[in-house]
């Protein structure tokens, strides 16, 4: 059996293939042109007519806490089904559960519990974990609960990833605390990206943490220290070092749009990775909700605990792209990179995802000229559909 796209805008992403056609076979591409780039078989191809619909490499998500409902630290069992379907319908194909700072016991049982949902459901979208934390400085901790912080311990570092293992693909730290620079070794040669964050680094302590394997800031500009232009910091290295992919919050608020535009202008397209940070809840009506252990409140989009610190957001990723395209003035080719090819490069998968082309794995979201989700396909199954295609 095999799934034929037709009269589809193929956002590559580098260009824009108009009204052209794309065959998956299996779990792959394996063509991609005009009508007669494959002739029908009408006994084992499904077709699919996407009149003014736009095929774009399916999104992933390098840090979201929750949505619908869920957060990925609920032990119930089926918060993570759930959590993987919310996201399919808003076309995430790859996210990293991120798991907060919390007592070592409780963060252990979190990530092995993930860390089996994740070998259990191999052509899934939840890939891996996100540790944002527990190494971060009390200084910028946003909204986690400064209890819970750790100081940087190699013994305590090895204890979590033999929880995880492989399963654990990122970690958010703090590169100016003691001890921080044995920890990033040993988590670097362990195959762990690395980001800086929740940080008031200097801009020389940022220099030596790229040397000692980091290679990502999470959400910039939020939880470190301000910009200050006599004494540089994490923004001002993100903004100058090319090693270093920034992750960006674009929902419009926990970044402003003219700031995002200036971001853009200077990290360019390949520099930028937009994630969500989103928390349970994401896709939620306005209201009262706990995100750790903490009451938080959601109003017109935008998630505070009482003292007004952000905390998290109720983002999704086609929403971000949208942002990235109307408010900031991105082209859309730009802002879909953002989404799928940059993180997967993040992860080290670009050559196999990311990238509508032949050979490449059928993971892929289909949009409306509003952005709106209308198939999510993952390794050449429809995981969601619109009532259009219902």
């Amino acid at each position: 059996m095999s799934l034929i796209l037709r009269n589809a805008h193929i956002v590559t992403p580098f260009r824009i293939i108009n009204h052209s056609s794309l065959v998956i076979e299996q779990n792959r591409i394996s063509a991609i042109g005009d009508e007669s780039v494959r002739k029908i078989d009408n006994s084992r191809d499904t077709v699919l007519d996407l009149e003014g619909l736009y095929v774009v490499p399916g999104f992933v998500d390098l840090l979201v806490h929750g949505g619908a409902g869920y957060g990925f630290t609920d032990d119930s069992p089926e918060a993570l089904d759930q959590l993987s379907r919310y996201f399919f319908s808003h076309g995430t194909v790859g996210l990293l559960a991120g798991l907060y700072s919390q007592e070592e016991a409780a963060l252990s049982d979190d990530i092995r519990r993930i860390r089996q949902y994740v070998e259990t459901h191999p052509d899934g979208n939840i890939w891996g974990i996100h540790l944002e934390g527990p190494f971060i400085n009390p200084e910028f901790k946003g909204a986690m609960r400064g209890e819970w912080l750790w100081l940087p311990d190699v013994e305590r570092w090895r204890r979590l990833y033999m929880a995880g293992g492989s399963a654990i693909k990122m970690m958010t730290i703090a590169p100016e605390l003691p001890g921080a620079y044995e920890v990033m070794r040993e988590a670097a040669r362990m195959g762990v990206v690395l980001s800086i964050g929740h940080s008031g680094a200097s801009f020389e302590q940022i220099d030596e943490a790229i040397d000692n394997g980091a290679a990502h800031v999470t959400h910039l500009f939020n939880a470190m220290k301000p910009f200050h232009h006599r004494e540089p910091s994490l923004i001002t290295a993100s903004l100058l070092r090319t090693e270093l992919k920034v992750e960006l919050i674009a929902d419009g608020f926990h970044v402003h749009p003219e700031v995002m535009q200036l971001l853009y202008h200077i990290k360019g397209e390949g520099g930028i990775v937009l994630i969500t940070d989103s928390i349970l809840a994401g896709g939620m009506p306005d209201g009262t909700y706990t995100f750790m252990n903490q009451e938080i409140t959601v109003k017109d989009r935008k998630a505070f605990l009482p003292d007004g610190t952000l905390a998290g957001s109720t983002l999704t990723l086609e929403a971000a792209v949208r942002t990235m395209v109307k408010e900031v003035g991105v082209p859309i080719t730009s802002a879909v990179r953002m989404a799928s090819l940059n993180p997967v490069r993040v992860l080290g998968l670009e050559h196999r995802k990311g990238i509508v082309a032949v050979g490449k794995e059928a993971d892929l979201a289909v949009l409306d000229s509003d952005f709106n989700v209308h198939l999510t396909i993952i390794q050449g199954s429809i995981v969601y559909r619109s009532p259009r295609f219902s």
